[in-house]
């Protein structure tokens, strides 16, 4: 059942044109009582940061009976597999999009995950002098300039922010200075810094990546810049039971400590806030 799944899976993001999918396995090892993989799809914020990868692994040591396969997209692409009940559970950072998710009856189960900030990153030297400005009129002063800029340009959580923001700046960004990369957050943010172009990143994988990028920070904070995850169980989800008992691990005591360690090593600050219990309950 999960191989002809994931089959299902890769095959969907082939015809999505999802340039950026990433599928790999973990715990692929467990579930020898016959018990049925959970596939999990993520948003690629999670994967390139590291703390897919590392939630996983701790749910699994907690859960050994459990197999979880996960699948990396954009969160576009993520709820279009859980509607077609490709997935049991996602973690995805589109608020506007989840709202929708869950109005159109795709939603078992929709709770509040954890948060962390967008960033607008740029070359060194800030040539269209954007720093310090707030989120709409530094793009609108990158617009005027004809600055180059990056976007991911993939349906994701970061793409949607993105494009909220520019239509808040009245500006609908266009060629030859606004290059679409279809790509995740790790590739978009290299294309910009080989190109000294300016981006909207989640600040994690800005944080992971930051060593090997010529990009600083210049605009983040404010409610704006507030980028909230979800973790959704859908309504056509294989195996339903299953991926509640993931959703409740994450959203537990043990996922929101899971969260909170992982932490950048060089500064020990964490990359990810989890959402306190006050705040779940989903929609």
């Amino acid at each position: 059942m999960g191989p002809s799944r994931l089959a299902r899976v890769a095959a969907r993001c082939r015809a999505l044109a999802v340039g950026s999918t990433v599928l790999f396995s973990a715990g692929s090892t467990a579930c020898s009582d016959g018990a049925p993989s959970l596939i999990l799809a993520a948003t690629t914020s999670t994967y390139d940061s590291g703390l897919l990868e590392s939630l996983v692994g701790d749910f699994q040591s907690s859960h050994p009976e459990r197999s979880v396969r996960t699948i990396v997209v954009g969160s576009g692409e993520a709820l279009e597999l859980g509607k077609r009940g490709d997935v049991d559970v996602l973690i995805v950072h589109a608020p506007a999009a989840e709202d929708r998710f869950v109005r159109e009856g795709h939603s078992a189960r929709r709770t509040p995950l954890m948060i962390n900030g967008f960033v607008l990153v740029g070359p060194e030297g800030d040539p269209a002098g954007v720093s310090g400005l707030d989120p709409v009129a530094a793009l609108g002063r990158i617009a005027s300039l004809g600055a180059a800029f990056v976007s991911r340009g993939d349906s994701s959580g970061t793409h949607e922010r993105e494009l909220a923001l520019w239509r808040e700046a009245g500006v609908t960004p266009e060629r030859p200075w606004y290059l679409e990369t279809g790509q995740g957050q790790g590739t978009s943010l290299q294309v910009a810094s080989e190109r000294e172009a300016y981006a909207l990143t989640d600040r994690a994988t800005f944080d992971v990546l930051s060593s090997i990028l010529d990009l600083e920070p210049l605009v983040e904070g404010g409610p704006s810049l507030l980028n909230p995850y979800s973790v959704i169980v859908p309504t056509r989800a294989a195996h339903a039971v299953e991926a509640g008992e993931l959703a409740d691990w994450l959203t537990s005591e043990a996922g929101r400590q899971s969260i909170e360690s992982f932490r950048l090593p060089r500064t020990n600050r964490p990359l990810f806030t989890p959402v306190g219990p006050e705040a779940a309950g989903g929609p």
